[in-house]
């Protein structure tokens, strides 16, 4: 079997050619586009609702065995690191590139290449959507010698071509306004990039610190201290800011102190640090008042403040006590027999401290603020000891973010504005102009087309026309 082919039969692409033509159409879609978009927003709505970055056992309590483990299946608990996440981001960087590709080298060949003049005839003015006609009571040089005169001081360029019927004059003006939408295609990328290398190199966290404490920094060669934590309010008794006193350390030195408050943070080595929250810590105090009675009776005779994590002896009896816990709204976990606070609000305060005699420790009990003499804290004593009350200490909450493409998104940001901005204020505009003696007269023949604002060309072409009538 034999196929016969005339002189004129096309041969048909090879098939390497028509399987990339295909590939290139796909990723030349707009259906692509909106698809990759409205799936990215799906999924960020999922990592909105499920919060990131949580311990297992967290997400059990939440969701249950069963979804946790789809989450986890689905790395929807790290979504902006997930893999499938990632590769949307990468077929939407794909799309935007052919998308670009494919418009670019047209519109960059009309800015190098613009219409000579001399290829059209008065004809291209009649079908113009705006055109106007003048007769100048002057000669066919003079007339022309005006026109161009208008369009220079309009900001035109133009093309003049002289022929046996006249001269033919091709003015633009805002051909850079046609590259506004390739701009902004190139901000996405950028802001894409931007995204990508803050999701792989970046991370955010947060930190609960202790006025005195210092914190470790996840992957950096510093560490910061927290000297000093206040809050300052208004003479009306409202919270007016609350601050924190940080210092840098390096290798045990402080190389830079500032002051954080909200929407002013620390900067540095490509971290910031800042304050996101403060309240009263949970599970320690500054100070604890320790009341001395009598067993059979509910007189404290003599109260003692003892400081955290310090040994005070109690005056006037062999003991010494010592501070070593604190829970704010006591509980206790018969499984696992540890005792731990339910919530961060002083319903059940209790502390938990060593009673020595001597050098030996003869009772550990905790004492309950609500409950005092609950549990006898001396054992075979008539003293009894009672929690009469406590100094808290403030913590201040550090959110710590460190996102390498910070600056390229920023400048994907300037490039998309700029992209808009050619967009929607610069517009191409293109005029023909055909100009002809009349016996003691010229006629002057103007058309145009706009690539959007129809109106605004209207209202350029009157002004032109006015330009030229005038003297």
């Amino acid at each position: 079997m034999s196929i016969k082919t005339g002189a004129g039969a096309k041969t048909p692409p090879p098939f390497y050619k028509r399987v990339g033509r295909k590939v290139w159409l796909f990723f030349n879609s707009l259906k692509l586009t909106l698809a990759v978009m409205l799936t990215l927003a799906f999924a960020a709505g999922f990592g909105t609702v499920i919060e990131q970055g949580l311990r297992p056992a967290e997400y059990i309590r939440a969701f249950g065995p069963k979804w946790t483990s789809v989450i986890y299946y689905t790395q929807v608990n790290d979504l902006y690191h997930a893999w499938w996440f990632t590769a949307l981001l990468a077929l939407l960087c794909l799309n935007i590139i052919v998308c670009t590709f494919e418009r670019f080298p047209p519109k960059w060949k009309a800015l190098l290449n613009q219409k000579p003049s001399g290829k059209f005839n008065a004809r291209i003015i009649s079908n113009c959507s705006h055109n106007n006609t003048i007769i100048l009571a002057t000669e066919l040089d003079k007339a022309r010698e005006k026109v161009l005169a208008v369009f220079k001081k309009k900001k035109y360029k133009t093309q003049l071509t002289t022929a046996s019927d006249g001269h033919y004059i091709y003015a633009w003006r805002g051909t850079l306004g046609r590259f506004g939408s390739d701009i902004v295609h190139i901000s996405l990328l950028l802001i894409l990039l931007g995204s990508i290398l803050g999701g792989f190199y970046g991370y955010k966290d947060n930190k609960i610190v202790y006025e005195g404490d210092t914190m470790t920094v996840p992957e950096a060669p510093f560490q910061v201290k927290l000297n000093k934590f206040w809050i300052d309010f208004y003479d009306t008794g409202q919270i007016r800011q609350y601050n924190s006193l940080l210092s840098v350390m390096e290798n045990g030195k402080e190389v830079l102190k500032k002051q954080i408050w909200v929407n002013e943070p620390l900067y540095y080595k490509g971290i910031r640090f800042y304050q996101s929250s403060y309240g009263s810590a949970w599970d320690r105090i500054k100070r604890a008042d320790i009341g001395l009675l009598k067993k059979d009776s509910k007189r404290i005779k003599t109260t003692v403040s003892v400081d955290w994590g310090k040994t005070v002896p109690l005056k006037g009896t062999p003991y010494s006590i010592k501070l070593m816990g604190f829970a704010a709204d006591f509980a206790y976990d018969n499984a696992t027999k540890t005792v731990f606070s339910q919530s961060a609000e002083t319903k059940n305060p209790a502390v938990h401290i060593e009673i020595y005699k001597g050098k030996e420790m003869i009772s550990n009990p905790w004492l309950f603020l609500n409950y005092p003499g609950i549990f006898p804290a001396i054992p075979d004593s008539e003293d009894d000891l009672v929690f009469a009350g406590f100094t808290g200490i403030m913590y201040s909450g550090i959110s710590l973010n460190k996102d390498p493409g910070t600056n390229v998104v920023w400048l994907g940001a300037l490039v998309m504005g700029l992209g808009f901005f050619l967009a929607f204020f610069i517009t191409h505009k293109r005029l023909w102009i055909y100009i002809k003696s009349e016996g003691n007269s010229s006629e002057i023949k103007i058309g145009g087309f706009i690539n959007k604002n129809q109106f605004a060309l209207e209202k350029e072409l009157k002004d032109i026309v006015h330009r030229i009538e005038s003297d």
